[in-house]
């Protein structure tokens, strides 16, 4: 009896561990990141909520470019073609919340000035 009460309790354990392993805390960061009105394509700081254990927001570095929908143009008649324009982005991610990300994203209150939500971040790459 002794051994089953002991199987079992070990179980719910494993199993609260698990839970706790398996839930991850969001950070809140200023994503620069492509937006379309309807009209214009841009790059603006945008606040999402990403996992402390994401890395794809690492690459959103000073430099780097981004491929942006700024609509449609017809090519000929009823056939449409995608447009985009390539923005370089002239400020990184940064943390609002959450546990620490770190190296590179770091918090926005270290930036100068400190961004927000709606702020430009990307410069047209013009050809």
């Amino acid at each position: 009896m002794k051994k089953l009460t002991l199987v079992f309790l070990s179980l719910v354990l494993l199993g609260f561990a698990g839970m706790a392993m398996a839930s991850q805390d969001k950070s809140t960061v200023l994503h620069c990141g492509c937006a379309w009105d309807g009209l214009d394509a841009t790059m603006v700081y945008k606040d999402i909520s990403i996992s402390s254990k994401s890395k794809g927001h690492d690459a959103h570095l000073v430099g780097t470019v981004d491929s942006c929908y700024a609509g449609t143009v017809e090519i000929d008649v009823d056939v449409f073609e995608d447009v985009f324009v390539d923005f370089v982005r002239n400020g990184d991610d940064c943390q609002l919340d959450g546990p620490p990300l770190g190296d590179p994203i770091f918090g926005c209150d270290g930036f100068d000035p400190v961004p927000v939500a709606g702020d430009p971040c990307g410069v047209a790459v013009i050809d």
